[in-house]
Order: C-alpha cells, then sequence, then structure tokens
C-alpha cells in the first residue's frame, strides 16, 4: 500500500509542477521594441506624452491632416469667367427692342452655347467663354457702336451660373452640383449650400477627393478648434462625400478586453474616443483582478509594425495623459491582471487537482486498513 501512497504523492508532485509551470495569464512586452513574426514591435509609454507618430497631435487630431497644403493665407478677390451654359443677361438702357426682343417671353437672359458662344442681336456671334462680364460688356458696346448706336449704355450679368461645379453626396440634404459664382467658395460653403449635414451625417469622416488625391477631414474637431476650413478652396470638379454614421461605425471601432468590467466592443463616436473614455465605456477596471499599472494599447499601425503603447493607471497624472490619448479605429484596449490575481486563479486550477489527490490518498489508506483488520479501530 505505501507504493500506492507513494504513486499519488507522484501524481501529485506533477500536477502542482505542472500548473506552476503553466502559462501565467500575464502580458509579456518588450522593454523598447522586438520583433513578432517579422514584425516591428515598439513600446511607448504615454504616462511620458510618447503617443507615437499616429497619436495625438495639432494636425492629426484637429482633423486638417493634407488639407494643410490647401490652406491659403486670405481669400482671393475673384473675377467670374463666363463658361458654357452659363447664363448672361444683356441690358441696353433705353432701347427695349434690344434687351427684350421677345417681349415677356423673353428668358432672364440668353444661355452660353456648348462651344462658349453667345449671339446678340446686331453684335452677332461673340465668343462669351472665358470672358468677365465686364470683358463680354465692352465688346457687345463696341460692336453696337459700329453698327446701329451712338455711345451705346450697355450692362451684362451672369444670371445663371453652370459650367463650374462641385459634386456634394452622402448624408447631406441636398446632395448634387454646387455652382461656382463671384464668391469664394469654400468647404463651409459647400455644405451650407447643399443643406448642412442630414441627421445621419458622421461630419468626423468627411472626405474632399481633388484629382486622384483623397483628403479625410474631422469636421468636427477643425470647427470647435477654430480651423481655417474656411480659407480651404474649392475648386471645379472637387468631390465631397459625407458618410452616414452607421456606415462609419461598422469600421470605426475599438477592442476592449483583460481585467474590465465589460469586455466588447466600443464605438469611435464622431471620430473621436480617448483612451479614458473606452475604459469608462468598458465599466472601468475589476477592482480585484486588474492591474492598474498596466494598461497597454496596441494598435497594427502598418503592415511592418506594431505599436504598443503603455500606461500606468495607478498615478494620477497618467490618467490625464491618457484623456489626451485618441484611440484609432481598430485598436486594442488590454488590461493586465494583477498578480494577486493571477495566484488566486492558479490556486483554482490546483486545489481540484489536490483535493482529487488528497482524497484519492486517504480512500487508498482506508482500502488498506480494511484489508488489515484495523479499520474503525
Amino acid at each position: 500500500m505505501k507504493k500506492i501512497e507513494l504513486l499519488m504523492m507522484g501524481v501529485a508532485a506533477m500536477v502542482l509542477s505542472g500548473c506552476f509551470a503553466a502559462p501565467q495569464m500575464r502580458m509579456t512586452v518588450p522593454e523598447d521594441s522586438a520583433k513578432y513574426n517579422g514584425i516591428n514591435v515598439v513600446m511607448h509609454s504615454i504616462d511620458d506624452g510618447d503617443f507615437g507618430k499616429g497619436g495625438t497631435s495639432a494636425e492629426d487630431s484637429l482633423g486638417l491632416g493634407d488639407l494643410a497644403e490647401l490652406v491659403v493665407d486670405s481669400l482671393p478677390d475673384l473675377e467670374y469667367r463666363i463658361g458654357p451654359l452659363d447664363m448672361v443677361q444683356v441690358v441696353v438702357w433705353e432701347h427695349p427692342e434690344l434687351t427684350s426682343p421677345m417681349g415677356q417671353y423673353q428668358p432672364a437672359g440668353q444661355k452660353v452655347t456648348t462651344d462658349g458662344k453667345l449671339f446678340y442681336p446686331y453684335a452677332g456671334e461673340l465668343q462669351a467663354a472665358g470672358l468677365t462680364a465686364q470683358e463680354l460688356r465692352a465688346e457687345i458696346t463696341k460692336r453696337l457702336s459700329d453698327k446701329i448706336l451712338n455711345d451705346p449704355q450697355v450692362d451684362v450679368r451672369v444670371t445663371g451660373y453652370n459650367s463650374l461645379k462641385a459634386f456634394v453626396s452622402g448624408a447631406v440634404n441636398r446632395p448634387g452640383y454646387v455652382a461656382f459664382d463671384e464668391k469664394p467658395m469654400t468647404i463651409p460653403t459647400v455644405i451650407a449650400s447643399a443643406g448642412g449635414f442630414s441627421e445621419e451625417a458622421d461630419p468626423a469622416k468627411m472626405q474632399l477627393r481633388r484629382g486622384d488625391k483623397v483628403y479625410n477631414i474631422n469636421y468636427l474637431d477643425a470647427f470647435k478648434s477654430n480651423l481655417p476650413l474656411d480659407r480651404i478652396l474649392m475648386k471645379p470638379n472637387d468631390q465631397i462625400f459625407i458618410p452616414a454614421l452607421s456606415e462609419t461605425q461598422k469600421e470605426n471601432r475599438v477592442y476592449v478586453m483583460g481585467e474590465v468590467q465589460k469586455v466588447g466592443i466600443v464605438n469611435v463616436n464622431q471620430g473621436k474616443l480617448s483612451l479614458v473614455e473606452a475604459l469608462a465605456s468598458a465599466g472601468g477596471l475589476q477592482t480585484m483582478n486588474a492591474s492598474a499599472s498596466s494598461i497597454y494599447v496596441i494598435r497594427n499601425t502598418s503592415e511592418n509594425q506594431i505599436d504598443v503603447f503603455h500606461l500606468n493607471g495607478k498615478n494620477a497624472m497618467a490618467l490625464a495623459m491618457a484623456d489626451r490619448f485618441d484611440l484609432n479605429a481598430h485598436d486594442i484596449v488590454y488590461v493586465d491582471a494583477s498578480g494577486i490575481a493571477t495566484w488566486n486563479r492558479l490556486i483554482s486550477l490546483i486545489l481540484p487537482s489536490v483535493q482529487t489527490v488528497y482524497y484519492g490518498t486517504l480512500t487508498a489508506r482506508t482500502v488498506q486498513q480494511i484489508s488489515n483488520g484495523k479499520w474503525g479501530k
């Protein structure tokens, strides 16, 4: 029977050694940088204000980004040049037969043809496209003076702007083309001309396409921070797209894991979510199990780099820095377990095995006593 006891004790020793050799449920991070599956892993300290290249900055967090290259020092004084399909009205004072030869059926102006031509009585066909209203007025005045009138008083104005347009699509109240006129067209002007944002719009994910380049705009942050969106001039054929919030939220999420009250997904609303807000949305840290000094943000910065941001939440000032740290979509927030929590969990794994060994040994001893006739004595 001693062999049975020795065997059971050996099993117990193996179980115990196996438990202590098991993974400790703690996050292992490099001190500075390392490689993981051939990918560079770079460590940053949020406590020290190291937010990395993709972290909060005066440009990125405010949503201006590459648009900085489009900002002008001041709005120019523009002279609108007539283009194809514009409507142009010509008035010859004291000569209604020239101003409105069709009487009450005369439309408010004449349409410039697709090849830029305009016909006017006694002035003939003129090349209107490319001219300002004043230049066209001078040409008509000259032609009328040469043919039928002495010192004609001519006025020319554009009554319909159709040749130069930008396009606004997505979650606005009046999507479609916005025409250029004499006034400089800026981003706020375009949005206002399209009826403003609709209720389901996500202005934080606005995009401006110019040619082959796309600019991302966090309109809300830029507006609140008084950034010069009103000094970003639009150009003909520019396109602005405002997605719906229901579309952006599918991709605009972070994942909160580890020792928090509610593990899960947190939406990045309106393009901004701080680390503190993400933790609060997850119900905060688990008081008994979480290691406040071991809070991490894991970010797939590129195909070749993973950035890991560390926060020591035991420092109150570090929490203030965490409130300044903006999360990106698909960031992983992980709160590590404390040492005591790890120990308690290991003990909870060990105890069933120890109890099994104990009761097995006790049973074996009882059987031995029964077989020797000593049980109960």
